[in-house]
């Protein structure tokens, strides 16, 4: 008793749970969503498992709560809330969308009923530094989770085997955290009750005013465009590096320490924000914003508009002026945090009843769920009609819409002169803990990012004459019931032990794959060179190059399509003297937009020795673009000294994986590895040149 009584007095319980609470939302929205689509991906359609995000509508339940919510009622909601995030790690897509989405609906009714505890028995002092723990614990939220992804490249370690103790410590600390409220809560409540008749009249005063506001929806809708920001982005920095292709070990770190800087400004310094006035924040947040949206936009280039027009083609690295609207994107972060700060002030200040409230953040819920679908949708653009094709090369669009609604949602807190802020941190202790955290996660994310991208990797190629190349559609790293399967494929890569591996529908670091890289951690954990292909924000099927060797001349070409972008990835391997061209590929669409793909991977590799064509194309043996093909270039599987399949077998007839090859290559052996750890099965072959 006496260790626990010791951990409270150096815990600032408030600002730890927050953290808790925001990292577990984070995560757990994740798992629903992806849940959703990895099924919906299986029919290539949307059905009754979208419902699962009604869930983020559950403080519509506070509506009938017209004076006060029931004792404990945040506390029990945040217990369960953290039940559902331990379960969820081990459930399958189907189960999580119930159990992570009971979560999620747990989390949506905390954090109206938190905000109405503090409204309870609030003052100005009291105000402010509440406003403050919800920024900073936002702020910290964000930075536990950049640092778990970056200690596995990309997957969050403490979700993940073994390290799901990390996860369970937080717990813990939440847990501790909660106990400590209800203390202190017991004591406060001993205390009100002697007050009583002093602060009826305040109180009485503060409901009516609250009844009269109507701003508590907008305020709650720049909310939840901070929340919706940070998911859709800053939570995982590896988004942001490949909708720019910029470097990833720059983009994470500066990110980390800007926010690092943020929270560091909200607990130890926060008398700045009395500096800012109204012009400063406004002219803060248009830039952000500018700065945002640009940074996706000069990324996002214009595709072939009919079967008819020219490819576009987009060499890398591109110019480094490219990179300005990112570079400034990143300086400006910390006004995301302020914002969440200011709104939750002001939405204190205005004591809303909890329907008020409540009324409030479903309708934040509704408007996170429907940029979640636009996002989305700028990526399924041709699978979802009439709905989604409106949203074709759209991707900045949700982005734009989630930045203006902040500060135009919040208008309220930038019509005065803001208030003198007191530091949250009153003791030694506490400032310790907090410096200490600031300095583990920001070292634990540089030399996690350094060590897994740095690593040395094979430069001497000479004596090298043969080599095994592998194509794999990966359908987003799911298998065929729809559940989260990445390890199982990279062990089969791993068998497999090839030298270049294409890989398709590797396009995961997006919300619909909970921000995982899986190009990245596949590199990562084989420790090879890589290539994206596609930018994220061109709404296209991933089609990645992995390789042994280092990778030259790396480029994407854009086809016309009218289902979904065709990007092709195009890439020079040297081994020893010898140049590799490789080309992977992944067509979709009608037979016009198949033509036009095989009309411009001939014409780009016409002239050219030594061509590697890969991947999921689509098409079968008996079609005009596998005869068109093949009259250039010869089919391994066809061609191969030794063939087999290994696991099920299929009809061969049917096989649509190919891997096609220059004449001067010798195909020694060529197998198709068919099991359920995806909907294709992985095709290699060995090559001798």
């Amino acid at each position: 008793m006496n260790s626990i009584k010791n951990f409270y007095k150096k815990f600032n319980s408030e600002l730890a749970l927050l953290t808790v609470m925001f990292l577990f939302f984070f995560q757990l929205v994740g798992n629903l969503i992806e849940s959703i689509y990895m099924l919906d991906l299986l029919n290539l359609e949307m059905d009754e498992k979208v419902l699962g995000l009604l869930f983020l509508l559950t403080p519509l339940i506070m509506l009938v709560f017209r004076r006060k919510i029931p004792n404990y009622f945040y506390e029990a909601l945040a217990v369960v809330t953290i039940i559902t995030r331990l379960i969820s790690p081990f459930l399958d897509s189907a189960n999580n969308i119930m159990i992570s989405g009971l979560g999620v609906g747990c989390f949506m009714l905390f954090l109206p009923s938190y905000y109405s505890e503090c409204i309870k028995n609030h003052n100005m002092d009291k105000e402010e530094k509440v406003s403050l723990k919800f920024g900073a614990g936002l702020a910290s939220a964000i930075l536990l989770s950049i640092t778990f992804r970056a200690l596995y490249s990309s997957v969050d370690i403490s979700t993940y085997g073994i390290f799901q103790i990390i996860g369970w410590v937080l717990a813990i600390i939440a847990i501790l955290s909660i106990i400590n409220q209800i203390k202190e809560k017991q004591i406060g409540g001993s205390m009100n009750t002697l007050n009583e008749g002093s602060l009826g009249s305040q109180r009485e005063e503060g409901s009516k005013k609250g009844q009269r506001f109507k701003g508590v929806k907008l305020l709650s809708l720049g909310l939840f465009s901070v929340l919706t920001l940070n998911y859709f982005a800053f939570s995982s920095p590896t988004v942001i590096s490949r909708w720019t292709e910029g470097d990833y070990i720059a983009i994470i770190i500066a990110i980390a320490v800007m926010i690092a800087i943020t929270i560091f400004i909200l607990t130890f310094k926060p008398n700045l924000l009395s500096k800012l006035n109204s012009r400063i924040l406004w002219i803060w947040n248009g830039l952000f914003i500018l700065s945002l949206v640009l940074t996706i936009a000069v990324h996002t280039f214009p595709f072939p508009v009919s079967s008819t027009s020219n490819p576009v083609i987009i060499n890398h690295p591109i110019g480094w002026y490219y990179y300005i609207p990112l570079v400034i994107m990143i300086a400006l972060i910390p006004i995301v945090f302020i914002d969440f700060t200011l709104l939750s002030r002001e939405l204190i200040r205005q004591k809303p009843s909890p329907s008020k409230l409540g009324a409030g953040f479903a309708t934040g819920g509704l408007f996170f769920m429907l940029m979640s679908f636009i996002l989305i949708f700028t990526n399924v653009w041709g699978y979802v009609d009439p709905v989604s094709t409106i949203f074709r090369n759209l991707f900045w669009l949700p982005f734009l819409l989630v930045g203006i609604a902040i500060p135009i949602m919040g208008n309220a807190i930038f019509k005065e002169r803001l208030l003198e802020f007191k530091s949250i941190l009153i003791n030694i202790r506490d400032k310790r803990i907090v410096a200490s955290f600031l300095a583990l996660m920001l070292i634990g994310t540089s030399v996690s990012a350094l060590v897994w991208e740095l690593r040395p990797k094979i430069q001497d190629t000479s004596g090298i004459t043969s080599i095994i190349v592998m194509s794999y559609n990966i359908q987003q790293g799911a298998n065929v019931a729809g559940d989260k399967n990445f390890d199982n494929q990279l062990a089969i890569i791993k068998a497999v032990n090839p030298d270049i591996i294409g890989l398709e529908e590797s396009d995961t670091a997006r919300i619909s794959y909970n921000n995982l890289d899986i190009v990245r951690y596949f590199a990562n954990q084989l420790n090879y060179y890589c290539f994206y292909g596609p930018r994220t924000v061109t709404g296209t099927f991933g089609t990645a190059v992995l390789s042994r060797f280092p990778i030259m001349n790396a480029k994407t070409i854009f086809s016309y399509s009218n289902v979904d972008e065709i990007g092709t990835t195009e890439v020079q391997i040297k081994i020893g003297a010898t140049i590799l061209n490789v080309y992977i590929n992944h067509p979709d669409g009608n037979d016009e937009a198949k033509s036009v793909h095989i009309q411009t991977l001939m014409d780009q590799m016409s002239g050219k020795s030594n061509v590697i064509s890969m991947g999921d194309f689509n098409f079968r043996n008996n079609t005009v673009y596998y005869n068109t093909i093949v009259s250039e270039l010869q089919d391994t599987w066809v061609n191969a000294s030794l063939r087999g399949v290994d696991g099920t077998s299929f009809d061969l007839a049917d096989r649509i994986d190919h891997i096609f090859v220059s004449p001067t290559f010798t195909v020694s052996e060529t197998r198709y590895i068919n099991n359920l750890e995806s909907d294709h099965p992985a095709v290699w072959t060995e090559l001798h040149f």
